[in-house]
């Protein structure tokens, strides 16, 4: 309806309104309650029902003779009534002092007239007519940049919109019917406070509230830089084949945006899903730009937006399970180092090729920035998996804890590995990774001749009896210390170690 029925607020004015139309139609009905006046009502209520009917449903021969009828009925009001209507004109003649017996007792009649109300109210506010909020948020575009210059609304992408339409009409309605734009005209570098303007590309549509009504812009600088190209594989190929490492052209392209956004940006990613292939494959695909947590950056665009992208499907090379290393950009705020970072899941599962599988050691993630930190943060991350190596596991987002810690006097040492409980009959062939990079802190002159031999990791390998690849917890017990020298931190929290037979 299109006074806004759809909000809250108005519910309470639509029902107020009801109330006194009830009201008033009460009044009506009692100073005219007899059969005949009482009959004359419903008369014309039937006329303005087929009235709103053909109109509705669009028979003309019927709405003209409703109207004609209706025209006739009004006209014919004071012959109709009874002398209660004349006394109301003032008529000196009118009987009014034996009235016809009611007709209607009150309760009857207060049906009557909140019924009535209801559909008068109705009628008015828009019979067929439907006022609510679109399923789907309308994406703000900001309109008239200066040149050179982009705009980013930070999380709030899209405005919720309430419309009021024709009920036919409102059913198809959808977002793309709508534009939301924000005008940032002779607006420069800076963060902004501005109206959103929603305006219809479909006619007799009212826009009754938009929210927000204002969103927060970032006006700022778009510069350009070259970026590496890289292959993300998703899904499975079919026949036990996996794909081999993929041919790229070109392999470098030009990624434009805002200046926030590409200065941490180093490659444009083709995302590929399998789906059971069993052939090579050549297609040109698009570029996204992703986020640390994988999620796509809408407002970077690349020279060319696709590469041609040839896929090689190999024989799988079994599975291999190895550890995750965190990589982090940016530096935590001034007089803050990072303690630890613990992931979760700190392994995966991948396939492979044989050639491959055999010379993975690790899994990087995805960089996390670390930048201006100051207290212990949980962030989100993926993996950063190697053309040609897919997840077995479907190891998605990736948690890391980074827990930080006020500076001291620290060093960082790689600790030799040793092994307790070793089985007679097996031996280590791998150990990946195969270091373990160890915060170490202690006086200054201590650190000074500490090297990494001084420090051991002893891991206990009792309990794994047969050949196989496991994956070890370290825990800080694991690690031996010479006096004065105190554990900080340490990575990766595991190690994937990998047994044979003798």
């Amino acid at each position: 309806m299109q006074f806004g029925v759809g909000d809250t607020t108005r519910w309470l004015y639509f029902s107020f309104d009801i109330l006194l139309v009830a009201l008033i139609l009460y009044l009506i009905v009692r100073a005219f309650n007899s059969r005949k006046n009482i009959n004359y009502f419903a008369l014309i209520g039937l006329a303005l029902a087929v009235l709103v009917i053909s109109a509705y449903i669009t028979l003309p021969g019927l709405h003209v003779v409703a109207q004609f009828g209706l025209v006739l009925l009004i006209v014919g009001l004071p012959f109709f009534l009874d002398d209660r209507w004349l006394g109301l004109l003032g008529r000196d003649d009118a009987n009014t002092t034996s009235p016809a017996p009611p007709f209607l007792n009150p309760f009857l009649m207060g049906i009557f007239s909140i019924i009535g109300a209801f559909l008068v109210v109705g009628l008015v506010s828009g019979i067929g007519a439907k006022t609510s909020e679109l399923p789907t948020g309308v994406p703000l575009v900001a309109v008239n940049l200066p040149q050179g210059m982009s705009a980013s609304f930070g999380s709030q992408v899209s405005a919720k919109v309430i419309v009021s339409a024709e009920n036919s009409k409102w059913r198809s309605l959808t977002a793309d019917n709508f534009s939301a734009t924000v005008d940032v005209a002779k607006q420069g570098e800076g963060t902004y406070d501005l109206p959103i303007s929603i305006t219809s590309k479909v006619p007799d549509v009212t826009i009754v509230r938009v929210n927000p009504a204002n969103v927060v812009v970032t006006v700022e600088p778009v510069i350009k830089k070259t970026v590496t190209v890289v292959v993300k594989f998703s899904g499975k190929a079919g026949n036990n084949l996996v794909p081999d490492e993929a041919i790229i052209n070109p392999v470098k392209v030009e990624a434009s945006g805002p200046k926030s956004v590409l200065t941490d940006l180093t490659q444009a990613v083709v995302q590929i899903k399998l789906n059971g292939e069993t052939q090579k494959f050549s297609q040109k695909f698009g570029l996204v730009a992703l986020n640390f947590a994988g999620e796509t950056i809408g407002s970077v665009s690349f020279t060319p937006s696709e590469v041609e992208t040839t896929v090689n499907l190999v024989a799988s090379g079994n599975l291999k399970t190895v550890g995750i290393r965190p990589i982090t950009t940016g530096q935590p705020a001034s007089g803050f180092w990072i303690k630890s970072i613990t992931l979760d899941p700190s392994i995966s599962t991948v396939t492979g090729s044989a050639d491959q599988l055999s010379a993975l050691a690790e899994l990087a993630t995805e960089p996390i920035s670390v930048a201006g930190l100051s207290v212990d943060t949980t962030l989100s991350t993926t993996l950063a998996l190697p053309s040609g190596i897919t997840s077995a596991d479907n190891t998605g987002k990736i948690s890391a804890k980074i827990d930080l810690e006020a500076i001291s006097s620290v060093k960082t040492i790689s600790p030799e590995l040793n092994y307790d409980g070793l089985n007679a009959g097996l031996k280590v062939t791998s150990v990946s990774p195969t270091s373990v990079s160890t915060l170490v802190s202690g006086l200054s002159s201590v650190l000074a001749s500490l090297v990494d031999s001084t420090v051991s990791i002893r891991l206990n390998l009792a309990p794994y009896q047969s050949a196989g690849t496991y994956s070890i917890t370290l825990k800080s017990t694991d690690f031996t210390l010479p006096d004065g020298i105190s554990l900080v931190s340490y990575l990766p929290s595991a190690l994937s170690v990998v047994l044979e037979n003798r």
